[in-house]
This record gives structure tokens, C-alpha cells and sequence, in this order.
């Protein structure tokens, strides 16, 4: 025996002619009393009776009508069914619900509501079964499924594991899955009405991606965008790695915007389209400063860095990079950079870099490294690096501690893991970096006074690490935290090989490389109130950490530091591109000698 559930909602009987258009005087004037009285009636009170499934107030809370709003029959009928849906959703196959309206008196400018609702029995699943299914069993199917015979009928659960099995389908290949509930059979049971279940499969045909359409591109060649997909002809549908293409794209940092992928169907074969917005992909990167002279009679001098990149050579995703710095009248550096991606279509990178340093009339510091980039994910990458490093002393050194001329060749390993949602202006995400580096040292020439065995040769290990994170806190605005440490172990450390931070991309509210160490250690932490994609208003708080070992040549013991650094800024893109500009107090500074750093990131 079969039970049919309740479909209809009673509201106060209408009459209605039988036949034909007869049109009596009287009731003409009771329909248009009615819809008067109606028009005029506000909901006084509306009472909920017969429930115990919902609480009233979760109940009234679905409702249109409720207390001080227009009286109408049309909101009644809505409401209605918003309250049986509910109650079916969880289960209620034969759940009924009455409104009853009473007007205190004909003329009456208040209705009092009364909801009446006759839950009945919940229906409990007897049975699942599933038609349509080839490419998975249905005991496959229903093993994963939340819903089980003995439980009670809840659509919201049915949903959820239809939303899995659909996932499923797609994971294997079959993105066109349809699957519905194609009936419910009910029947009457001694604790309760009991349903069998039954589902309808519609798997489609197994999709493969046998070509790949690119839209937008102008400059870029449409090869470095197929590559970057990972993506192999006659490859089945995956939509892991379908979702993953627009991130990927975007961390090439040549987009300016990345739709996701589309996937059709053309001829019985698979596509996807992708749809890119080509941005500006050369960055210029500039800060300038000026000294003024400190005797008078003498002449200041500029100090500054530039730095340009280029991302996108030629439209094949190849880079070149080129930096100029000036910190002082005396100490330059100069470095070029460049990475040829995809060696043998294979996600491999290999790029190469030259740097000079002259530190005052000390000495001038050559480095040349080669580096071999595996990118194992999206996010995770890592590096072999081969690196040669060769001090040279200045012949004529007026420094009281003449350097030593050193070479070193060392070989090493990068490991880095990046998250970031933006490069320039990360909302989210985070960017971790360690490498370690193991060679040897070999001792060159030694300036005059300075005894043989003083400076020996030897091993040498170098160790980095970069920690940084983004989390938004509220709406537009986003906490970011660096800590960054770098150390040099080795027989004597030469001043030539001391690492050197203080600045505007380290340690704000000091000059540039303003102290060196073997060891050190710096944190930066923001917190920017954003304006724009890329603009952001920002205070800040930096320490810094050295340690400096004693100098056996000139008698000075060894020395370890703790420096901190403060101010406010803020970074707006411009015409002329994306300027930053802080205002930066060191260690007991004041406004007199606070520190201004301008910097300028211009996209051409």
C-alpha cells in the first residue's frame, strides 16, 4: 500500500464559478470586501502549532509574512511551501501545513495568523538502488555513500554524497556525469513509512583533452601556455589539474588576468580554451637617494638602485634581470641574471648570474653561479646550485685591515615552497626558502703585514633560510611577517665574506648594508590597509640581529648586536608605476635623522 503525500496547502476556501462566466451582484461585492479587507489588514500576531521537528522561531524565520507586515494570501501560498520543503528535506514525506487567518471583526485593521502543521511520520530508507552506472558497480557507488538503508530520509545528506559521486566520475574522466533521483517508492511501515531509493546514472562518454585552444595571447608565443598546462594530448579530463592551470599561469607573473579554463566538445573530441589578458612584463625597480656633503667645501653624491626585468623575452618566457646599487661614494654592485625555462620541454629551468662588488677601497668581490630549478608542483621547487667566488684585495687599501684575497667554489641545494596569491601584494599564502651551500676555500694573495698562517683555507658552508607569511585579518586588510637568518661556518672569516643587510629591504631606518656579520638574522612585520589590487597604506616593525667575530689582525674582539627600526608608508600604483614611500626610524632616531626610503616598481 502505498501512501501519497500531501501536496496541497489549505488557505481559506475560495468559491469559484462551475461553469461559464455567470456573474452574480453579490458576490462581486464579497470578492472586492475581501481584497479590500485584505489590502487594509496588517499581521498582528502569527502562532506556530503542531511542530516539533523545527522550533517556532526557526519556522517564522523562514516566513515573508510575519508581525507588522501587509496581510496576503499570495505570501501565505509562498510561505507554505517554503515550510513544506523543509520539512520534506528531512524526510517528512507527508508533512501538511494550514494558515489560518482571523480578522477580529470585519472591518478590522489587524490579523491574527495561526500555522498549522501535521508532521506525519518520517520516512526511513529502505532501499538505495542505482540504474544507469557502467563505469562503476553500484556496490562501489553505495559503499561511500552517507546515506544507508535504517537511516531516515534527509535530502541534505542525499545531496552531498550525489555531489561526491559526481567528483568521482569526474576524477576518472567523465566531466558530463548527470545523476538525479529518479523516484522514491513509498510504503507504509509498522515504525514509519519506508522509501526505496532509486537513483539514474547518465555517465556520458569518457572525455580526453585532445586539443588545446589559447585566446588573448598577443606577444607570448601560445607554446609557453600549453606547457605550462602539463597537460598531454589525448590525456583523460582531470580536474585537478585543470583547476591548477589558471595559478600556474599566474605565477608566470606575464598575465595580467587568467579566466579559468573552459572545457567543449567538438566533433566527439575534447577541448579546452583558455583566456589570458597579457600585462606588462618588464619591471623597472629604482631608489634614489642623495647625500649631502659632511665637510664643507666638499661635494655630496648620489645613491641609489636600479634594477631591471625582463619576464617574458621575446614572448617564450625567458628572463633577464640587470641591477645597479650605489650605497656610498665608494661601494658599487653590479649583477645580471638570466633563466632559459623548459629544457627539453621538461619542467627544468636553468639560469646563470654574474655579480660584482666593490666595498669602498677594501676590496671587489666576483661571483658566478649556474643553477638548475626542478619544479616539482605548482608550489614546490627544487634547485642545484654550482657557484665560484673570488675576493680580490684593493692594491691600494687605506683600511686598516687590509683584505685577504680568497677563492671559493662550493656546491649546494634550494628548496622553496611558495603559496602566495600575489607576488607584489600577497593577501594570503606563504613563501618558504632554505639552501645550504659546502666547498672549499683556497687563501690567494695576502697583503703586506700580514703573516702567512694568520689566514688558512679550508672548508666552508653556507646555510639560508626565508620565512614569510600573509593572512588576512578583516576585510582589506592583511597582516604579512618575515624572519630571514643567513650563516657562514668556516675556518676564519674573511670581512669579504661576511654577509652585509641594514636598509630598505631588510632592516628600514638604516643605511644600506650598514652592518655585516657571519651571522644574521632580520624580521619585517607589516600591517597594510589596502587600497587597491596593489596599493596599500602599511606601518612597520623591523629587528635585526649580527654577529661579528674578533679580529685577530687588529686586536678587536668579537661583537653581537640587537637593532630595531619603525615608521609608516605606503605603496600606490601611479602612471609612472608602483611607488613606495617610507618614512623609517632607527635606533633612537628622531625626525631630524630619520630615514626616507623611495622605491619605484614600473611595468613598461
Amino acid at each position: 500500500m502505498t501512501s501519497e503525500p500531501a501536496t496541497d496547502v489549505r488557505l481559506p476556501a475560495r468559491t469559484a464559478p462551475a461553469r461559464g462566466p455567470v456573474w452574480c451582484p453579490r458576490l462581486v461585492l464579497l470578492l472586492v470586501a475581501v481584497s479590500s479587507l485584505c489590502d487594509a489588514s496588517t499581521i498582528r500576531s502569527l502562532a506556530v502549532r503542531g511542530n516539533t521537528v523545527f522550533t517556532a522561531r526557526e519556522i517564522t524565520g523562514w516566513l515573508a509574512s510575519r508581525t507588522g507586515v501587509p496581510f496576503s494570501p499570495a505570501a501565505l501560498r509562498s510561505d507554505s511551501g517554503l515550510v513544506l520543503d523543509a520539512y520534506r528535506g528531512q524526510g517528512y514525506l507527508g508533512a501538511r501545513v494550514r494558515f489560518d487567518p482571523l480578522f477580529s471583526s470585519p472591518d478590522s485593521a489587524f490579523v491574527d495568523i495561526g500555522l498549522v502543521v501535521e508532521e506525519g511520520r518520517q520516512a526511513v530508507v529502505a532501499r538505495i538502488s542505482v540504474a544507469g552506472e557502467s563505469r562503476l558497480s553500484e556496490a562501489e557507488i553505495l559503499s561511500r555513500f552517507d546515506l544507508a538503508p535504517g537511516a531516515p530520509l534527509n535530502q541534505g545528506v542525499l545531496e552531498k554524497d550525489i555531489d561526491a559521486l559526481l567528483v568521482r566520475y569526474e576524477k576518472l574522466g567523465y566531466p558530463l556525469v548527470r545523476c538525479s533521483v529518479d523516484s522514491l517508492g513509498s510504503r507504509a511501515g509498522i515504525d514509519g513509512d519506508s522509501v526505496d531509493v532509486l537513483l539514474r546514472i547518465e555517465e556520458g562518454s569518457l572525455m580526453t583533452i585532445d586539443e588545446i585552444r589559447v585566446e588573448g595571447n598577443k606577444e607570448t608565443d601560445a607554446s609557453v601556455i600549453m606547457r605550462e598546462t602539463r597537460l598531454q594530448r589525448g590525456e583523460p579530463f582531470n580536474p585537478a589539474k585543470i583547476d591548477a592551470i589558471r595559478e600556474r599561469l599566474k605565477r608566470l607573473n606575464i598575465f595580467s588576468s587568467v579566466s579559468d579554463p573552459e572545457l567543449y566538445v567538438r566533433d566527439g573530441h575534447g577541448g579546452l580554451l583558455i583566456n589570458v589578458k597579457e600585462g606588462n612584463t618588464n619591471t623597472f625597480d629604482g631608489i634614489l637617494g642623495y647625500i649631502p656633503p659632511a665637510v664643507p667645501g666638499t661635494g655630496g653624491y648620489l645613491t641609489g638602485l636600479a634594477s631591471v626585468s625582463m619576464r617574458n623575452l621575446f614572448g617564450t618566457g625567458r628572463k633577464l634581470s640587470l641591477r645597479w646599487q650605489r650605497e656610498d661614494r665608494l661601494s658599487q654592485e653590479i649583477g645580471v641574471r638570466y633563466v632559459e625555462p623548459w629544457i627539453f620541454s621538461l619542467p627544468v629551468n636553468v639560469g646563470g648570474g654574474f655579480l660584482q662588488r666593490q666595498q669602498d677601497s677594501t676590496y671587489v668581490r666576483r661571483t658566478v653561479d649556474l643553477q638548475t630549478e626542478l619544479m616539482l608542483s605548482e608550489e614546490l621547487s627544487v634547485s642545484l646550485v654550482f657557484s665560484s667566488e673570488k675576493v680580490i684585495p684593493a692594491s691600494d687599501s687605506t683600511t686598516a685591515r687590509p683584505a685577504v684575497g680568497t677563492s671559493e667554489t662550493t656546491g649546494g641545494i634550494e628548496i622553496q615552497y611558495d603559496t602566495r596569491d600575489d607576488i607584489y601584494s600577497a593577501e594570503s599564502g606563504v613563501r618558504y626558502l632554505t639552501d645550504y651551500h659546502y666547498g672549499r676555500k683556497s687563501i690567494g694573495s695576502i697583503p703586506p703585514g700580514v703573516s702567512a698562517g694568520a689566514v688558512t683555507g679550508g672548508t666552508i658552508q653556507r646555510l639560508g633560510v626565508d620565512f614569510e607569511f600573509y593572512l588576512s585579518l578583516f576585510r582589506r586588510q592583511v597582516m604579512a611577517f618575515g624572519i630571514h637568518g643567513r650563516e657562514i661556518r668556516t675556518g676564519e672569516v674573511q670581512p669579504g665574506e661576511m654577509y652585509q643587510f641594514g636598509g630598505a629591504n631588510t632592516l628600514r631606518g638604516y643605511r644600506e648594508n650598514q652592518f655585516m656579520g657571519a651571522e644574521i638574522a632580520w624580521t619585517n612585520a607589516e600591517y597594510r590597509f589596502l587600497i587597491a589590487r596593489r596599493s596599500f597604506l602599511f606601518g612597520f616593525l623591523d629587528t635585526g640581529y649580527y654577529d661579528l667575530p674578533a679580529d685577530d689582525l687588529l686586536g678587536t674582539p668579537s661583537a653581537r648586536a640587537f637593532k630595531y627600526g619603525y615608521g609608516i608608508g605606503i605603496r600606490i600604483d601611479t602612471p609612472l608605476g608602483n611607488m613606495g614611500v617610507s618614512l623609517a626610524f632607527g635606533q633612537g632616531d628622531t625626525f631630524g635623522t630619520a630615514k626616507i626610503h623611495i622605491g619605484l616598481i614600473n611595468d613598461f
